[in-house]
């Protein structure tokens, strides 16, 4: 079935689209053909989700023993930076007595990985695990029905794929010259976080892999990565970028053997995180202005203060987490953030004792065992002015 039929047939209100590995492998499912001597116009891809997809091809060429084809890639409704891309897969089929071997080389656009701790090795084409098993898999069945022995070299190519690549995280993570061929699955979930969480999860693996202690650095942003660049002598580019994903990014550093997770971003970020909210996009959750009255609020019984209810009600009237500090701060009531930096760690611990259950089921006998194995360090800031610093104090 198509991709449209497939939407219609499951009822999706937002159209599934399919992915770069799944676009490159149609082209090479075509190109095989074209080999075979029989060209077609539409191919049938088995894809790991356990459907076959039928995918248009866009152009066939032959030139100098290569047999090429092009593929555009379809996103649905997903916002995705390879939408309606270009993907091209070059074939060179070398007859052997042996079986089947595979091959696989980056042409422009497409990637190499260049450090350490990614997918695959160093030099590599960016051509992700499976896409490469898709490839192998929709080729070796049509080429042992065809008796074909032998060697196939594929070389998958990506119009634009330059300029698109410095639209991903690619360049961060050591991945030079163009995007990855990626999916896990060969279908894109419709306004999905499955390819960013992806990301994440490669990016945070890539940084703890090169951490001799195992030290992870996180931030929602570019801005949280300047700032400690700034005031921490940490290189922003070692700073994993995870979006609004906290809680994921914690799974993913306890999956990855994290013994230290350094966080660092500004309030109106990180304050949800004193609630125990894990996605801190505003469309999920907000409470930020509650969130710190409840700190003062705490503060007041604590230390046994009047309630101050025109600094209440202030705050409550703010647009913003930072015009809030600074109402805060002129009434003295700084140690509030004290308080919000105790809830901050309280839940961060929690979340990563919950995935280190999960992943390594019972390597620890309670959270405090655990605590001590681990250190989170939570560093924010407001208005470019750090108000909360755990350090080395996880009490």
């Amino acid at each position: 079935m198509t991709i449209d039929e497939f939407n219609i047939k499951n009822g999706h209100t937002q159209r599934y689209g399919f992915t770069t590995g799944t676009t490159a492998t149609a082209a090479a499912i075509a190109a095989a053909y074209m080999y075979l001597d029989d060209k077609k116009d539409i191919v049938d891809v088995e894809l790991p989700a356990g459907i076959t997809l039928s995918i248009p091809i866009e152009y066939y060429k032959e030139q100098n023993n290569f047999f090429i084809c092009g593929v555009k890639k379809n996103a649905g409704d997903d916002p995705d930076v390879t939408d309606g891309i270009l993907i091209s897969a070059k074939l060179e089929f070398i007859k052997k007595e042996n079986d089947l071997e595979f091959n696989f080389f980056a042409g422009e656009g497409v990637g190499i990985f260049t450090k350490d701790g990614l997918a695959l090795p160093k030099g590599e084409a960016a051509i992700n695990p499976v896409p490469r098993q898709m490839m192998i898999d929709n080729l070796s069945r049509i080429l042992k029905e065809a008796g074909f022995k032998g060697t196939v070299n594929i070389t998958v190519m990506v119009e634009n794929g330059v300029e698109i690549a410095k639209k991903t995280f690619n360049e961060r993570l050591g991945i030079i010259g163009g995007i990855s061929i990626l999916g896990t699955s060969g279908l894109v979930l419709p306004m999905s976080k499955t390819a960013l969480l992806e990301t994440i999860e490669a990016d945070i693996k890539f940084r703890l892999n090169n951490s001799k202690e195992r030290r992870v650095y996180l931030a929602p942003g570019n801005i949280g990565a300047k700032f400690l660049e700034k005031n921490f002598n940490i290189n922003s580019t070692t700073v994993a970028i995870i979006s609004n994903f906290i809680g994921e990014s914690i799974d993913y550093s306890i999956s990855n053997d994290a013994r230290e997770i350094v966080l660092c971003g500004d309030l109106g970020k990180l304050i949800k995180l004193s609630g125990g909210i894990m996605n801190t996009h505003s469309n999920d959750s907000d409470s930020r202005l509650e969130l710190l009255v409840s700190s003062v609020l705490k503060l007041c019984i604590k230390e046994n203060i009047q309630l101050p209810i025109q600094v209440i009600s202030n705050i409550f009237e703010q647009k913003t987490t930072t015009g809030a500090v600074n109402i805060i701060k002129d009434n003295n009531f700084d140690n509030c953030f004290n308080i919000l930096a105790n809830q901050m760690l309280y839940y961060a611990y929690n979340r990563a004792f919950k995935a280190e259950i999960f992943y390594h089921k019972n390597r620890y006998a309670n959270i405090e065992e655990f605590k001590n194995n681990l250190a989170i360090r939570i560093i924010v800031f407001s208005d470019n002015i750090m108000i909360i610093d755990t350090g080395e104090n996880n009490e």
